[in-house]
């Protein structure tokens, strides 16, 4: 039935609006986004030969590993801002499946989707992160854990701040559910996008200190350049 549905409705492109053959994304296209290499694999910055950077090496980030699917151009990040500000949650499943197949989740336990606060989900209705994150999750057969983590306080938007600004704004932003993370040794954190690390570092510094978790990733669809 599958087949023969696809065979007389063929997904068309959300972009294009051109068929497809697989997903609603145009595999061409996505073959043309830039896709971060030789970078550092704990910061995902420029990294000579794809070691370790020497930022991380003398100030190592509270996350152990950083994977993003692509760098935040093109088409993507027309994806991206329909899915948060045009109200289009159904993105959120491409994002998703495009992601989870650049993801190598070996020994990752549970993911967790970064938080939004009350306010903000109430406006958008819904919390971008967490839709990406259920599609992820179903791909990789790696359970989501939801509630684990709240944003207490309803920061500002950090588009235009740089990263000492971020650092400052997340300050005591986030709150730790510890029972939902016991037992728990490795997980991941899932972002739409990536920029200067730092709400990725304010989430990660707060469930290692408060939690059994020793190893944490940081993983989102896209990372600004």
């Amino acid at each position: 039935m599958h087949w023969l549905e696809r065979w007389l409705l063929p997904p068309k492109c959300v972009l294009t609006h051109q068929p497809c053959e697989d997903r609603d994304i145009d595999a061409k296209l996505v073959g043309e986004w830039p896709i971060p290499t030789s970078v550092c694999p704990q910061c995902c910055e420029p990294s000579f030969d794809a070691k370790v950077c020497g930022r991380c090496l003398a100030d190592a980030p509270a996350f152990d590993r950083t994977q993003v699917g692509f760098y935040f151009d093109a088409e993507l990040a027309d994806l991206i801002h329909g899915l948060k500000y045009n109200s289009q949650p159904a993105y959120a499943r491409i994002l998703g499946e495009l992601l989870a197949q650049r993801l190598d989740a070996k020994n990752i336990q549970a993911m967790v989707a970064v938080p939004l606060h009350q306010s903000r989900y109430r406006q958008r209705g819904f919390n971008q992160a967490e839709l990406v994150a259920k599609t992820v999750a179903k791909e990789l057969g790696i359970p989501l854990i939801k509630q684990a983590v709240k944003r207490v306080k309803n920061t500002p938007s950090q588009t235009h701040l740089n990263a000492k600004q971020r650092r400052a704004n997340l300050k005591n932003a986030f709150d730790i559910d510890c029972e939902k993370l016991q037992g728990l040794e490795s997980i991941a954190l899932l972002d739409d996008v990536i920029t200067t690390g730092a709400t990725m570092q304010s989430l990660a510094q707060k469930i290692k200190r408060q939690t059994s978790v020793e190893t944490i990733q940081a993983w989102a669809v896209a990372k600004t350049k």
